[in-house]
C-alpha cells in the first residue's frame, strides 16, 4: 500500500496521515488488492478540500470534496472513491458473468450424432462446420434482395408477416426456393 499525502496551504497532520492510510486500507480490502493512493488536502479561506487519486490494476479513480473540517473533507472523498471503485467491480463482474446473446445455430450432423450407428470400418459423415447465424425479422422480398446483392447461396430469416423462421435459398437455374416450417 502506497499512501501519500500532500498539504497546500496546510500542514498535514499525523492523525490526517492516519485516516488516509486506514481507509486506503478499507479501499484494498473492497478491491481485493494492492492500491496507489495519492491525498492532496488543501485550505483555502475557511474551506479545506481534499483530493484523492487511487491507482489499481489500470483502473484509477479521483474524488474531490470541500468541507470546513479536513478529517470530514478527507472521509467523504474516499467515501466517493469507495462508491465508484464498487460501481467499477460490479460492472465488471457482470459483464464477465453475463450470459451470451442467444444466436441460432446451423450444424450439419453425422449419422453417430443422430443417434445412428456407421460401421467401424466405413469413413462417415461428420461435423465440419458449425456456423452461428443471425435471424432478423424481414419479409420474403427483403431476403430475396439480400440475397441477391450477395455471393450467399442461402439466408435464415424470421418472415415478418407469421414470425416463423424460413430459409431462402438459390436454385441452380437462377431461382429462389423458399423452405417454409410446417407447424
Amino acid at each position: 500500500m502506497a499512501v501519500e499525502c500532500t498539504g497546500r496551504n496546510v500542514e498535514v497532520t499525523s492523525a490526517l496521515k492516519e485516516l488516509a492510510e486506514e481507509r486506503a486500507q478499507r479501499l484494498e480490502r473492497h478491491l481485493g488488492g494492492p492500491a496507489t493512493v495519492r491525498v492532496v488536502l488543501s485550505h483555502e479561506k475557511h474551506r479545506f478540500g481534499a483530493e484523492i487519486i487511487a491507482t489499481h490494476r489500470r483502473r484509477r479513480w479521483k474524488a474531490q470534496e470541500e468541507t470546513g473540517d479536513p478529517r470530514a473533507a478527507v472521509a467523504l472523498a474516499f467515501e466517493k472513491i469507495d462508491a465508484q471503485a464498487k460501481r467499477d467491480s460490479e460492472k465488471w463482474r457482470d459483464r464477465k458473468h453475463r450470459a451470451p446473446a442467444p444466436a441460432w445455430r446451423v450444424e450439419i450432423l453425422s449419422g453417430s450424432a443422430l443417434g445412428r450407428s456407421t460401421p467401424a470400418g466405413s469413413d462417415g459423415n461428420r461435423i465440419v462446420r458449425t456456423d452461428k447465424l443471425p435471424i432478423k425479422p424481414m419479409s420474403v422480398e427483403e431476403a430475396a434482395m439480400r440475397i441477391e446483392t450477395s455471393n450467399q447461396e442461402f439466408l435464415v430469416f424470421r418472415d415478418s408477416s407469421n414470425e416463423k423462421i424460413c430459409v431462402l435459398y438459390k436454385r441452380r437455374d437462377g431461382d429462389f426456393g423458399l423452405i417454409v416450417p410446417a407447424c
